[in-house]
This record gives C-alpha cells, structure tokens and sequence, in this order.
C-alpha cells in the first residue's frame, strides 16, 4: 500500500483536493558525483549522507495562478531511491495536488554550525495528470569542492606515494560491496593536482615530487582518508571536504604528522 506523507496547508483558499482518487506528484531523487577524472563510467551514485543533505524542500508555484505556492519539505531519505528502488517501490515523498500545471524546483538543506545551507539543483515544469499520480525524479549533484595540499621535504627521501580514500563507503556510497580484502576504495585513479601530483597510491622518487601548494578541483563533497607512504611508512590522515570549511592539509615529508 502506498504511504503517502500528507502535505501542509500552503495553498490558498482557492485550492480544491480532489474528492475520488488522489492526484499529484510522486517525488524521489538520487545524488551522482561529479568527478570525471576517471570518466564517466567511474562517476558513483551516492546516499543522503554521502553528499551531506538531510531535507530535500520543492518549491512549486502554479503556473495559471503563480499567487499559489508553496514549499514542502521532506526528509532526504523518506524520497531518495537508487535504480532498483526506484523500479520496485514507490518513494515516500508525495505531494497531493490538483490537476494542472506546476513549475517546481528542488533545493538540498542541511545544517551547518550557525547557519542552515540551502543549494538549488534542479528546476522544471511539472504537468499533474487528471488520473492516477504523476512520477518525478531527479538526479542530482551537489556542487563540487576544492582541496589544496602543501608538500615540502622531499630531499629527504627516497620514495613517496599519495592516495586518497573513501573514508565512509559503506555509508556514503550507494549499494556499495566491499572487496575481499576490505580495503578502502581508491577515489580517483587519474586524479591530478594543478602541479601534476596524483593521489593513486602510485610510488614515485620525492626528487620528482612537485612541493609546494597543489589545487585539486572539483572533488565532490566528502570525508576522505589520505594515506602518505614515505620510504615505507604509512600515515593516515582525514580530509573532511566540504563548502566552507576551506580545508587544507599540510605534507611535510621529513616529519609526518602521525610519525611514531
């Protein structure tokens, strides 16, 4: 049985519910990244968590009387379907309206420290059919970020290398199977800083490692595990990237910050 989330009174005076069976929107919606460095194909769908979004709001005004409109808000989970879902369920997220004509817009929400974030992601028209419900879905990315690494000391090693993990796989990625061994999933493979530097766990000499500041963009959104591994030893640091938080992280190669 479809279970359908009653929405608030938002619409004028004028607006009359249909008095047999129920008409309106359906909504469900699937965030992808946005990472091409690896193409296409590597892109990964991710989950509400993932991409750091707890309310989805959809704004709709309708277009013969643009003075009636509202906003309605859901959970990000209760309409967040992957391909399988979305072709075996119904999606929690409805929106009872009348037959007719809406312009809509979706909006992600979550809380920062002293200020709710709201990202606009999609805005369409919508025509609501006399008969049965109207299915809308989205899929969507939340804007990319950037991340700079400083790296110094590479005249006092031999071999170096750089790789960035998923740090929460299991909780940000879509239907995400571990492999045998468990192991983190490497982000990208071809993920180049401006400087030429990669993060793909691939060994290089330090003399040819580029120091200095590097500028990764268009990462998507995350909390990540860079692992540094310098004539052997391993160092695990976190990288939290997200809007905001400016986040910058500082490689000196003959003193690792988790050495001993």
């Amino acid at each position: 049985m479809r279970r359908l989330l009653i929405v608030l009174g938002l619409w004028g005076s004028g607006c009359v519910y249909p008095a047999t069976e129920p008409t309106g929107m359906e909504l469900s919606w699937r965030f992808i990244e946005t990472n091409a460095a690896d193409g296409e194909d590597a892109i990964r769908i991710r989950t509400c968590e993932g991409v750091q979004t707890e309310q989805v709001a959809i704004e709709i005004s309708d277009i013969d009387t643009p003075a009636r409109q509202g906003v309605f808000r859901f959970d990000c989970i209760e309409g967040y379907q992957t391909l399988t879902a979305l072709q075996t369920e119904a999606s929690d997220a409805f929106i009872r309206l009348d037959p007719g004509a809406y312009a809509i817009a979706m909006v992600a929400e979550d809380d920062a420290e002293d200020a709710r974030i709201r990202e606009h992601l999609d805005a369409r028209e919508i025509a609501v059919e006399e008969r049965g419900i109207t299915i809308v879905t989205w899929e969507v990315s939340r804007a990319p970020v950037s991340w700079t690494l400083e790296l110094s000391g590479g005249e006092t090693c031999d071999s170096l290398a750089l790789a960035l993990y998923y740090a929460n796989p299991e909780t940000d990625l879509a239907e995400y199977v571990p492999d045998e061994e468990q192991s983190l999933p490497l982000y990208r493979q071809e993920l180049r800083s401006d400087l030429g530097l990669g993060v793909s766990a691939q060994t290089i000499e330090c003399s040819s490692a580029p120091t200095g500041i590097h500028r990764f963009d268009g990462l998507d959104r995350a909390e990540y595990l860079l692992e540094v591994v310098v004539d052997g030893d391993v160092c695990s640091l976190r990288v939290d990237l997200r809007p905001g938080l400016d986040t910058a992280s500082v490689i000196d190669l003959a003193n690792l910050p988790c050495a001993g």
